[in-house]
């Protein structure tokens, strides 16, 4: 699958095949974990052609909370494009920044 364009924002239909070179940056709305996230590793348990909107639907804290598993929706989740490194746009895609 191609990348996406250079300069091409990501919308909520974009297959996360496109976005190699973008990660999430995820808090948890219960316990405040924080997790970066690169898509490129979502692409093999969800596939290339599932949609960003899809993968952000499906988000939960994997941390514990007094010993069980928090499972809680994130506060926050910001889409970060990075090339060489270097952190070139981000998009918060839920919560404020």
């Amino acid at each position: 699958m191609p990348e996406l364009a250079y300069g091409s924002l990501p919308v909520p239909a974009t297959p996360i095949g496109e976005l190699t070179r973008w990660h999430l940056d995820v808090r948890c709305s219960r316990c405040r974990r924080h997790v970066p996230l690169p898509i490129q590793d979502l692409v093999g348990p969800y596939g290339q052609k599932t949609r960003i909107s899809d993968v952000l639907r499906r988000l939960r804290c994997g941390g514990l909370r007094d010993s069980k598993p928090c499972r809680a929706r994130p506060a926050q989740v910001v889409l970060i494009e990075i090339s060489n490194h270097r952190k070139i746009r981000e998009i918060t895609v839920i919560g404020h920044r």
